[in-house]
């Protein structure tokens, strides 16, 4: 049957409320046909990079506030705690903003949200450069740019995976290498700047450049067909019945309606884990191995090393991703499963190549994770639903990153002893690995069940 035969039965399957699963495969179908028949060319490839350079911008703001973390308690008077404050209120707005940005995503495009969202940072760090007390920093440092930034993190990646088919994984891995990128690459940098003529011009110098990702949020327009849009449009949200209606409630009619809907909740929940055990070696990495007699110009390298493996583990987890050979789920609970260990080496080893190798295991393994994310989530849940899905899935990581810091903390204040925050880490990774292998079990079974019933 071919595209112009199929489209009266869905019309059919409209009108008479059939929707949900087949609507959704008729849907894409068509979609696919039209899609795969134009090449990935050059267009394409620019949204990669404008993503790229967003996130790198993005991210690499975010890790550069240490740098600023002196000179505030100096020119404010104020104790380490409180400006520490700023910086996580801003990545927690951030992470806590990604579901209403994947609405607006969904409903107004990319392009739109993600120059709201750099106009916003971007003022935000601007107001903040001329604060002259705490309400200027926690109003345009913390919540301005916080929320900014979360306007312009869900359409940089959706952008890049609406654009692509056969290579998505790939795509999607190399515009998230940007995070390592600004890892690396951006701290330095302002601590330059900040050092040279100060955190006010330092922020200046930020807003700047984050003024200049509107210009690239301009290249993230959506590839769509004509005869998609129209059938796209004719399916709303308040078309789908409302199956399972207590998760519609939460996630929205079509997240419910997929038959998959329940492996990615237990998905949500091992990642949220995962999270939880990543942030720890942020922290307490550098205290560990200033314990083990490494001195501290080396130590402060392991973040970086982290950063250096992370890139790498992206893009093979990019390329694997797309193999037919390779689904993300497995290839999830792979990685996280061998990763769990790493904590607890890295409480154990004294030698710093030791520690250096372990990091930049560390950041390879779970930068497969990470990009890993989005073909996991368009594979469970399909294309139409990842601004959506990753706009909630990006809260429930905010939520996660809050709690584990402080949670490690305790348990290093209490006992003096900050291994314990590694072996924190370690069994928040093997517990993560238990729950995506309840993931794995579940989508197996699900898969099964389904041809079983499409041989009746």
């Amino acid at each position: 049957m071919n595209t112009e035969e199929r489209k009266p039965l869905l019309e059919k399957k409209q009108n008479y409320g059939v929707l949900g699963k087949d609507a959704d495969e008729e849907r894409n179908i068509i979609t696919e046909e039209r899609d795969t028949s134009e090449a990935e060319g050059g267009s394409a490839w620019f949204i990669v990079a404008a993503s790229f350079l967003c996130i790198c911008v993005l991210d690499g703001t975010m890790y550069s506030f240490g740098a600023f973390l002196e000179p505030l308690m100096d020119d404010l008077n104020q104790p380490r705690g409180t400006i520490s404050i700023a910086g996580s209120l801003q990545v927690a707005l951030s992470a806590f903003i990604a579901p209403v940005a994947g609405h607006f995503v969904r409903k107004k495009g990319a392009r739109v949200v993600c120059l709201v969202g750099a106009v916003t940072a971007s003022f935000g760090l601007l107001l903040a450069s001329f604060a002259p007390n705490l309400v200027g920093i926690f109003g345009g440092l913390s919540v301005l740019t916080g929320i900014g930034f979360g306007l312009m993190y869900i359409p940089a990646v959706v952008a890049v995976a609406e654009n692509f088919t056969t290579r998505r994984s790939l795509a999607v891995g190399l515009s998230l290498c940007g995070a390592g990128a600004g890892q690396i690459g951006m701290a330095p940098l302002v601590s330059w700047v900040v050092g040279g003529w100060g955190w006010r011009v330092g922020l200046q110098v930020l807003a700047g450049v984050t003024l200049a990702c509107a210009g690239l949020g301009l290249v993230m327009k959506k590839k769509i067909c004509v005869e998609a849009q129209r059938i796209e449009t004719s399916t709303s949200e308040e078309d789908y019945e409302p199956k399972r209606p207590y998760l519609a409630f939460v996630l929205g009619r079509k997240i419910a309606s997929q038959d998959q809907v329940h492996v990615f909740l237990v998905m949500v929940l091992a990642d949220a884990l995962a999270v939880m055990a990543l942030y720890i070696p942020y922290t307490y990495l550098k205290p560990v191995a200033d314990a083990a007699g490494i001195a501290s110009n080396l130590s402060a390298i392991l973040i970086s090393a982290i950063g250096v493996g992370s890139v790498s583990g992206r893009l093979l987890s990019g390329w694997m991703s797309d193999q037919p050979w390779c689904h993300p789920l497995f290839l999830t609970r792979a990685v996280i499963s061998i990763s769990c260990a790493l904590p607890f080496l890295l409480s154990w080893v004294d030698h710093f190549w030791m520690f250096s190798g372990l990091s930049i295991m560390f950041g390879f393994l779970t930068g497969q994770w990470i990009a890993a994310t989005s073909p996991l989530l368009v594979s469970l849940l399909g294309i139409d639903q990842l601004s959506q899905a990753f706009g909630l899935l990006t809260a429930v990581r905010g939520l996660a990153s809050l709690v584990s810091p402080p949670l490690a903390g305790l348990l290093v204040d209490l006992t003096t002893n900050p291994l314990l925050a590694l072996y924190l880490s370690g069994m928040l990774l093997m517990l993560s690995g238990l729950v995506y292998t309840l993931a794995v079990w579940m989508f197996r079974r699900k898969t099964r069940m389904k041809a079983m019933y499409g041989e009746i």
